[in-house]
């Protein structure tokens, strides 16, 4: 099983909306599953369900087993650990390796081939499980100052919380959202990202699309519900260019 985290600490960049189409696209061909780590719940919001009050995601936190926390969804081979609500992580002194355990102890490699993490915009515990257990980390990004500014620092982030559990950094790519070739300020932006990062660890843009927008008011992804979108096609071929980088690593 390949394990891709989706994670940026600045709000409003397009995480959910990022994991919930590509755990669809995934599903498509591959036993996917989707762990929601971000209390709003978003993310399950996206796939037909929403945050619960019990048994989700970070129950394991609380001795629940992960398995205890699956769900079927709108998608036969896309399984949802939901978040749950009212979490606080701030609450508990010593909770890391918790996830790393899960996985070990329960299979969870055995049952699926691919899982996908969406995170809070937050540099915490919860952060540092889903990093001990990925292979790869997605940076999705708007193409502004301050969206740079966001990758630099989860790039620094990413590096000293993985030092921190003795565990080799994964590889760490961005995703650019939001795109619009007709601002300057994006076209720049991407420049400057290409400059700073190198080439080969951006993937190809995500155009500006209101049904990337409304797709969570519908609880359908939109690479189901609008299939020859803006945005669907771009998600599918990021999910493409993944499966790629994934095969070749």
């Amino acid at each position: 099983m390949k394990t891709i985290l989706i994670s940026n600490r600045k709000g409003g960049s397009g995480k959910s909306t990022t994991a919930v189409n590509l755990a669809v696209e995934f599903s498509k061909k591959h036993s996917t599953l989707l762990i929601d780590f971000d209390t709003q719940g978003h993310a399950s919001i996206g796939v037909g369900l929403s945050s619960v009050e019990e048994n989700g995601s970070h129950s394991i936190f609380l001795n629940s087993t992960l398995s205890a926390t699956f769900r079927p969804t709108i998608c036969e081979n896309l399984t949802l650990s939901p978040a749950l609500e009212f979490f606080d992580v701030y609450e508990y002194s010593d909770i890391s390796g918790i996830l790393k355990n899960r996985f070990k102890k329960e299979k969870i490699n055995d049952f699926f081939e691919y899982c996908i993490i969406d995170t809070a915009p937050t540099y915490d515990s919860l952060l540092k499980n889903a990093l001990e257990v990925s292979d790869i980390v997605i940076i999705p990004v708007v193409p502004h100052y301050l969206g740079i500014v966001g990758v630099e620092q989860m790039f620094r982030a990413i590096y000293q919380m993985s030092l921190s559990v003795g565990k080799k950094p994964p590889k760490v790519f961005i995703l650019p959202v939001m795109y619009n070739p007709h601002i300057n300020e994006h076209k720049e932006s991407l420049k400057k990202l290409i400059e700073n990062f190198g080439e080969d660890k951006l993937f190809s843009p995500i155009g500006t699309d209101i049904h990337l927008a409304t797709q969570f008011e519908y609880k359908t992804p939109s690479v189901l519900s609008n299939k020859r979108s803006k945005g669907s096609n771009d998600y599918k071929k990021f999910a493409q260019e993944l499966l790629d980088k994934l095969k070749g690593s």
